[in-house]
């Protein structure tokens, strides 16, 4: 997997971090000269489960492959190890909501008729659930944000897929944002300016012949709003 953030620099403005919703950015990056490091490292559903270990100052991703584009990342902002980043940390971790909202995963939660019950979507066993599938990319932003780094978490393209319920993928979004920005993860929304008058993304922002992805123009938009929070 290439890592599109990739510019040859000695001074990147951010270390870009996460899953295929991260190629965008960097690519939108190196287009306006923005000097980064990072891309890609795995799909999505590869950060819903035990993906990294501790390790002092650091982590180690356990798939060989996304260690070593970790590794390779990690060079390309000139450090040794994730606590030795002086430039913050971009990420995409976690937050591949289609996947999370998968539909037949919540089938069982439903009535006959299709429908939750009231209030399921925003209560404590929803809440509970979310903990348990986010925990692994949880506990990765917990360790950025212990190494003293200044963390952004990027909100993915507003896109439901056939394959998803979108009250789910709503839900399970207002609940990141809350627990993230509760960790003191900084939260980068572009949704306001991408999406249309349903709420989810604008045609203008999405990658033709693809049902999930942002296209150049929402990955500008991410970058645009990086800048102005001071990157």
């Amino acid at each position: 997997m290439k890592t599109p953030c990739s510019i040859t620099t000695p001074s990147p403005r951010f270390l870009l971090l996460g899953d295929s919703h991260a190629g965008v950015i960097g690519n939108a990056a190196k287009v306006r000269g923005v000097p980064c490091g990072g891309g890609p490292l795995g799909a999505g559903r590869d950060f819903a489960t035990d993906f990294f270990r501790l390790a002092p100052g650091d982590i180690m991703f356990r798939e060989a492959e996304m260690d070593r584009l970790y590794r390779q990342a990690l060079a390309e902002a000139n450090a040794p190890a994730l606590g030795e980043l002086d430039v913050p940390l971009v990420s995409t971790v976690g937050l591949s909501l289609h996947f999370l909202a998968t539909a037949h995963n919540w089938l069982c939660y439903q009535g006959p008729d299709g429908e939750f019950d009231p209030g399921f979507l925003d209560g404590t066993l929803f809440a509970a659930l979310m903990a348990t599938v986010s925990a692994p990319a949880l506990a990765f932003y917990e360790q950025a944000l212990a190494l003293e780094l200044r963390v952004l978490a990027v909100l993915p393209p507003q896109r439901v897929p056939d394959t998803a319920d979108p009250r789910v993928f709503m839900a399970a979004q207002r609940w990141l944002i809350d627990r993230l920005q509760g960790l003191g993860v900084e939260v980068i929304d572009v949704r306001a300016a991408a999406n249309d008058d349903s709420g989810l993304q604008h045609p203008n922002f999405c990658e033709a012949n693809d049902p999930l992805h942002g296209n150049q123009a929402f990955g500008d938009l991410i970058v645009e709003r990086l800048l102005q929070a001071g990157l």
